[in-house]
């Protein structure tokens, strides 16, 4: 999985996420060093997105990728 440009954005409806083909769960490293545990999307222009509040990541680990 490409690592590069990685942000953690706020999700307008975080529900439609549950559903979605696009998204799975993922532990997040932020910029400070913690791991949260989040939604990743594959897909690259989500209308569910808000950059408003965009910061970076460091790194994101997907359960597929845990196995």
């Amino acid at each position: 999985m490409a690592r590069k440009n990685l942000k953690v954005v706020r999700l307008v409806e975080p529900d439609l996420c549950l559903e979605c083909r696009f998204a799975q769960t993922a532990d997040v490293e932020m910029s400070d060093g913690s791991i949260q545990r989040m939604v990743h999307c594959r897909r690259l222009d989500c209308d569910n997105w808000d950059y408003s509040s965009a910061e970076p990541a460091n790194d994101v680990r997907t359960e597929d990728e845990a196995a």
